[in-house]
This record gives C-alpha cells, sequence and structure tokens, in this order.
C-alpha cells in the first residue's frame, strides 16, 4: 500500500509540476511567447487566457477578462501561417462585408526588431465554424464586427498572426491594449 502511494505521488509531482495550479494574477499582463521565446508581448490584463479551441492556435484569449456569463466577449487567438502578406491581408478582408472604406486602415510599422503589419476592419463578420483555411467550416455571418489583426514579420522565425475579433463596441476599449502590446514587442 505505501509502495502504491509514494508511486501516485511521485506521478502526480511530474504530470503536475510546481505552479501547474497556481492561478495569475489577473490584475498583471500575461507574458505570451512565440518562437520558441524568442518573441514576447505581454498581453493585456483585460484578456483572460482561454484553452486553445483549434491545434492551429498557439495561444488564445477571450476579453474583456471580467465578461458575465453569457456577456459579448472578443477572441483573441495567436498563430502561425504561410502564404505572402498582402495574400493573408486580402483574406482577412474577405471575410468582412459591408465595410466601411474609409474605417479600414492597413499601416506597417517597426517593433521589437521586427515589422508588424496592422490591420483594422469593421463590417459583418463572416466567421467560419470548424473546417480549416482552405476547406473552412459553416459560415455565420456576425454583424457589425471589428477585427484587428496583426502579422508580425520575422527574420528567420516565420510570421507569426495575431487576431482580435468581436463585436465592434466590445473590441473598441481594447483596441488600444492591443497596439500597445504590438509596439512594445521583444526579440530576443
Amino acid at each position: 500500500m505505501r509502495t502504491a502511494l509514494l508511486m501516485a505521488t511521485v506521478i502526480s509531482s511530474l504530470a503536475f509540476p510546481a505552479g501547474a495550479w497556481a492561478v495569475e494574477d489577473e490584475s498583471k499582463p500575461t507574458k505570451v511567447e512565440l518562437a520558441g521565446g524568442k518573441l514576447v508581448l505581454m498581453a493585456p490584463k483585460e484578456w483572460k487566457l482561454e484553452k486553445s479551441r483549434s491545434s492551429m492556435i498557439q495561444h488564445e484569449f477571450s476579453a474583456p477578462a471580467d465578461a458575465k456569463e453569457g456577456a459579448a466577449t472578443a477572441r483573441i487567438t495567436f498563430s502561425t501561417a504561410g502564404g505572402s502578406i498582402s495574400a493573408n491581408i486580402d483574406r482577412w478582408k474577405g471575410q468582412f462585408e459591408n465595410v466601411d472604406k474609409d474605417k479600414l486602415k492597413v499601416e506597417k510599422f517597426e517593433a521589437g526588431k521586427q515589422t508588424v503589419h496592422l490591420v483594422d476592419i469593421a463590417g459583418d463578420f463572416n466567421e467560419s465554424m470548424g473546417g480549416g483555411p482552405f476547406a473552412p467550416g459553416k459560415i455565420v455571418k456576425r454583424a457589425d464586427y471589428r477585427m484587428i489583426g496583426a502579422i508580425i514579420e520575422t527574420q528567420g522565425l516565420g510570421q507569426h498572426f495575431i487576431k482580435l475579433v468581436g463585436p465592434q463596441d466590445v473590441v473598441k476599449p481594447l483596441a488600444d491594449g492591443m497596439k500597445k502590446m504590438l509596439q512594445d514587442l521583444v526579440s530576443k
């Protein structure tokens, strides 16, 4: 019996290393590492870390973190992918209908020795439910949505994609935090 108890203790300590059960301080930003830790971003404290819905997503958050059960939230995803910068931006634009062209913004800036391409678009979002990038699943139209998407273009570390998508009124107060996170990108 003692041997079985000892083995169970050893196995559980290996399966759940120290701190695995620790709750992060929700009043502080969450550190997000990309490219094997060579790129570091600090996700705003208003974002709540979630379990990724897809194996293609490296990190996933919802916001605002203090949203009540059933309240509208935004989804923030971090992933890598191929294709040219312009093809990916065009694909993002193609996910929206009834876009106010005067409010559509595409910009480029340097942060952490990397090039960041930023897209801010609003309209009716055609959300793919399931499937993948080349064979999307069922499409659900989401009226009055906004996406702030970023592509971090690196030298030798791949392209990293961050998308903040949700109802316009939910995304609006989150926009500055997203942009600050990108501007504060650290390269190691």
